[in-house]
């Protein structure tokens, strides 16, 4: 490992006020971050925010208008792709239709003119890693999906390169193998000290995997920070609504100076303003949105509840269902046990009243930023 004149350690990769334009499309917009050493880093963001550009970028397959690919502390603005010591994986896997499995994955230790007892010796530890080796002798066209997947894993990671980029790689799996494959990549990159940069437009592989999230949006960063945290303290609004399902309810609101508490006046309430809102709205003259993630909301029996209103709707999500609240004209989403649903009739008045205050967010009606001392 590298280290800098003061001791700390070089990141394998850092992006430096990185800008990519496509004619009118800016595509990136100064993105800048770094990928610390045997890390996984995700890049989250819905489609267009410009994350496969940014691998592209980082694999010397797209040149950065600005700014600074720095690989191991190297500038590789400059390198061909092949120099770059990085693998990339796409989302479409790009086999080689005409190799068997252990063709595939030895392909790159051919190119480089290795030996076949070399060869022989890698591909077979890192089929059996991979769980594969029942495929070796196989067509891609033979194979399942999740085989395809873990053949064009085995065919990176038998480079050993510095740094894996990772694009929407378990996009094109089922829901099941989706889980246990990424499961089965956190488990490698962990137990082999690899250096992953993933990008996907699923917060729930962010959430599940990373070590760090880069949230872009728009070709923008907007937040960098470790999953939990991106969660509970969003940047702005687009993020928040972006990291949760069922979304976060966002209500507009405003400092009720008689009370002391809130009010939201679509909802037609009034609620007690949480201590670590009070010196951030109190001083506000404008409104602001406020963000209820649905797991701080209760159902509860309409005359001991601060909000009431009619459930609308119960939607099953397994052992929890979503219970939808209409009050005035404004909705509550709420996340309730799934053993509850027997008792609660759809178009009856129902109560809703907010838990865990501390976790309640504020949002600038404006800008979208979330509000913070």
């Amino acid at each position: 490992m590298s280290t800098t004149q003061t001791g700390r350690a070089t990141p394998v990769l850092h992006l430096e006020s990185v800008s990519k334009r496509f004619r009118a499309n800016q595509a990136l917009s100064a993105v800048d971050f770094v990928v610390p050493e045997a890390s996984l880093t995700v890049i989250l963001g819905p489609a267009g925010a410009g994350k496969t550009t940014t691998l592209r970028i980082i694999a010397g397959l797209e040149t950065p208008d600005e700014g600074k690919v720095l690989l191991g502390g190297a500038d590789v603005g400059r390198w061909e792709p092949r120099d770059r010591n990085v693998a990339m994986i796409f989302d479409n896997l790009a086999l080689y239709p005409n190799k068997n499995g252990y063709d595939n994955i030895a392909s790159p230790l051919v190119i480089r003119k290795e030996s076949a007892e070399v060869i022989k010796e890698r591909v077979e530890a890192i089929a059996k890693t991979l769980q594969i080796t029942h495929v070796l002798g196989r067509l891609p066209k033979t194979m399942s999906g999740g085989e395809k997947q873990r053949v064009a894993l085995g065919r990176a990671l038998i480079r050993t390169p510095q740094l894996f980029l990772l694009d929407e790689p378990l996009s094109s799996l089922d829901a099941k193998l989706r889980i246990e494959l990424r499961a089965e990549l956190r488990r490698m990159q962990r137990d082999h000290g690899y250096t992953f940069l993933m990008a996907t437009p699923d917060y729930h592989e962010a959430m599940a995997i990373a070590d760090t999230v880069v949230m872009l949006s728009k070709g923008r960063v907007v937040q960098i920070d470790a999953p939990q945290v991106v969660y509970d303290l969003p940047a702005d609004r687009e993020t928040a609504c972006f990291v949760g399902a069922p979304q976060i309810n966002l209500l507009e609101g405003v400092y009720d100076e008689g009370s002391g508490g809130l009010s939201i006046p679509s909802a037609g309430v009034s609620l007690d303003l949480p201590d670590h809102l009070r010196p951030l709205l109190k001083a506000r003259v404008t409104g602001f949105e406020l963000g209820i993630r649905p797991e701080n909301l209760v159902l509860a029996a309409p005359e001991n509840a601060p909000v009431k209103g009619d459930l609308v709707d119960i939607e099953p999500l397994g052992p929890k269902s979503v219970a939808t609240v209409r009050c005035a004209n404004a909705e509550f989403r709420v996340l309730i046990d799934s053993r509850e649903v027997p008792g609660l009739d759809v178009g009856s008045p129902i109560g809703v009243t907010p838990v865990n205050a501390e976790r309640m967010l504020a949002f600038d009606l404006q800008t979208g930023l979330r509000l913070t001392a």
